[in-house]
């Protein structure tokens, strides 16, 4: 992709795009061909580096089974939930956590319980947690690099032609978004079984704008 064509595509949605009264966040949007999303091997998750984040905090849970450990963590984390408080929770109150909560991270004796009581609710939303070490320096390192990562997955939706994902803030300069489209799109094109020929189109927009083609209209 053409840096500097990108650069112009977000330059001209800011400048087209009515101005709120918040920070609306900017999405990209892919659209793929001859793709088979039926086909295993053309589904892919990954997660991605961006240079500039675009989220400055993010509240974190974490799960786990060690009770020392709950307590070490206290400070580090915004909320702790025990192995055994994990049956007790209502899906309401699993779509509840989704809804509040960015960062899902869980001890490893604790996974097996949340993926039992929780999977069905977090999963489809993108929040199943990540295993981590039972090490409070670790998952506080973690949680701080967390606002630089961008997971990208096509495989919730079978029969998704195309993936839609923030990429940055409009308070951004759109080199920014532009340094964080690339990164997003290089990766990406490493997992397409036809790399670049998979790739159909690609567009911005903002919260509440219609979507701007790269190279072309809205």
């Amino acid at each position: 992709m053409d840096k500097k064509i990108l650069e112009r595509t977000i330059t001209k949605l800011f400048s087209e795009a009515h101005k709120r009264n918040f920070d609306e966040s900017v999405e990209l949007i892919v659209t793929f061909k001859n793709l088979n999303i039926k086909n295993k091997e053309h589904r892919f998750e990954f997660v991605v580096t961006i240079p500039n984040p675009f989220i400055t905090k993010v509240k974190s849970l974490v799960f786990v089974k060690d009770k020392n450990l709950a307590v070490n963590l206290k400070g580090i984390v915004d909320k702790v939930v025990l192995d055994e408080e994990i049956s007790k929770l209502s899906k309401k109150d699993g779509k509840k956590l989704a809804n509040e909560y960015d960062v899902f991270l869980a001890e490893g004796s604790a996974m097996l319980t949340v993926g039992k009581y929780l999977g069905q609710t977090l999963s489809p939303r993108g929040k199943m947690p990540l295993i981590a070490p039972p090490n409070p320096e670790t998952i506080k390192a973690i949680i701080s690099s967390s606002p630089s990562k961008i997971k990208v997955s096509n495989k919730k939706n079978k029969s998704s032609v195309a993936i839609q994902t923030r990429i940055g803030k409009r308070s951004q300069e759109p080199s920014k978004i532009v340094d964080n489209t690339l990164a997003l799109y290089n990766s990406l094109i490493d997992k397409l079984p036809a790399g670049k020929q998979n790739i159909k189109d690609i567009s911005f927009k903002t919260t509440m704008s219609k979507p701007l083609k790269v190279g072309g209209g809205k």
